[in-house]
């Protein structure tokens, strides 16, 4: 087995000055207000992210007290700025830039007027990354009905604990909150993180990241970030993966607004150590004629997959094996391939057996018109988990847990960097900015 050793810092901050992330960045939010007399914004943002890189300000202003290093570090950044038209040069002889600087610059980073500015900026930007290293873009990789890895999209969230516990006396989080999840009750800040990789080593690019405000409400938040996503990627995005966070009222936003596959597993109806069972959906009856006579079969949905159905002599609803996928289609809901802003439709193609003679049916898996709820895009999947294909494009979301696990290796204890939602969630971007610009240089080499 062939270990790839993690990238050193001096080569990570090679990349990060070198790639046009930050300066690009700097050139959206400059113009808002936000000026450094010393030292450019651009450099400002790299500040942010070599504090994760040495896992705290206070030993990142210890090794930038050595006039030496410090002069390397300009020298570095300024080897980077000059390659691009955003590019803003620092003065050789600026004093080094220490965390009580950077924290009044992150003050009004993080302020209601430009905190929104900046998170769009990174997600543009950063789309512009992953397309320029191979990724979610319009290639002709991939289909509906096999929608390509690296056209692909997933995301998570994770609960990071406040920098004070809620126990503690004097000084208290108060945008923390408590938060359930499967292995029980969590103190924190609930972050989201949208993201696409590569086959590669060192290919994954962070496109989004944000806040769950609404306690239980992940889902919400990662849809909303996944539509900041698409509205710069567009088609270059064939699929979205996700955990169980997402139920029937998301697949159906993204499948119909934004023509996107949603792969997940189904929740189960009940479960225990040793079986779970899923709820039963009706699809109703497709019917075929063979030599003049009509024969009708009746279609259920359970655990994502179409299933034939028939009654035993006892009166008891036996289904087949889940029916094989034979092709997705997506059509512009309006009926014509322009008018994209009335929404797109999916339908499902499977192949029914039957002895007579197999045919396929076409499903739709969004909500039909006089059923109650988003029972069938809650149940029905595009590509369910039955299908050979599923663990082609599930298996991404094990990196949504590696991320969670990468940024929280940079904080001290398990805790947050710095105190509020608006400081954490810019902390968790200027991680990221280590993670795009690392993927931008490994495509260089």
């Amino acid at each position: 087995m062939v270990r790839h050793r993690p990238p050193t810092r001096s080569h990570q901050l090679d990349a990060l000055f070198a790639c046009p992330l930050i300066h690009d960045i700097a050139a959206d939010v400059s113009p808002v207000g936000l000026r450094s007399r010393r030292h450019p914004v651009a450099f400002h943002l790299a500040f942010g992210a070599m504090v994760r890189l040495f896992g705290s300000g206070n030993r990142l202003d210890a090794e930038l007290a050595h006039a030496e290093t410090w002069n390397q570090v300009v020298e570095r950044y300024n080897r980077g700025a000059v390659l691009h038209l955003t590019g803003v040069p620092m003065n050789a002889n600026a004093p080094p830039l220490l965390s009580d600087t950077y924290r009044h610059v992150r003050r009004h980073l993080t302020s209601e007027d430009l905190m929104e500015t900046l998170l769009d900026s990174f997600t543009l930007h950063s789309v512009a990354i992953a397309q320029s290293v191979g990724l979610i873009r319009l290639d002709g990789r991939g289909s509906r009905t096999y929608p390509h890895p690296s056209r692909t999209i997933y995301g998570d969230g994770t609960v990071v604990r406040p920098l004070y516990g809620k126990a503690d006396h004097g000084r208290q989080d108060l945008d923390a909150e408590e938060h359930t999840r499967h292995d029980g009750k969590i103190y924190g800040n609930d972050l989201v993180a949208i993201a696409t990789r590569g086959p590669e080593v060192g290919r994954r690019v962070i496109l989004a990241v944000g806040r769950v405000h609404d306690r239980g409400h992940e889902a919400a938040e990662a849809v909303r970030l996944i539509r900041k996503v698409h509205a710069v990627a567009g088609d270059g995005i064939q699929a979205v993966v996700y955990d169980g966070a997402f139920r029937g009222v998301h697949h159906e936003t993204l499948m119909s607004e934004l023509g996107l596959i949603v792969v997940n597993k189904v929740h189960a109806a009940t479960r225990d150590e040793k079986k779970r069972t899923y709820r039963q959906i009706p699809l109703g009856s497709w019917g075929h004629t063979v030599r003049g006579r009509d024969c009708a079969h009746t279609l259920v949905v359970t655990n994502g997959s179409v299933h034939d159905s028939t009654m035993d002599d006892s009166g008891r609803l036996v289904l087949s094996d889940p029916l094989v996928r034979k092709q997705i289609r997506r059509y512009a809901r309006g009926g014509g391939s322009d008018d994209r802003a009335a929404g797109w439709r999916f339908t499902l193609g499977v192949t029914v057996p039957c002895p007579k003679e197999s045919f396929t049916a076409w499903i739709s898996p969004h909500r039909q018109l006089g059923e109650r709820g988003n029972g069938r895009p809650d149940q029905l999947r595009l590509i369910p988990e039955a299908d050979s294909y599923f663990q082609t494009l599930y298996g991404l979301r094990n990196d949504s847990e590696s991320i969670n696990s990468g940024y929280k290796r940079t904080l001290l204890v398990d805790r947050a960097a710095a105190l509020g939602w608006r400081r954490q969630v810019l902390d968790l971007m200027s991680w990221s900015l280590l993670i795009n610009a690392s993927a931008w240089r490994a495509a260089q080499a």
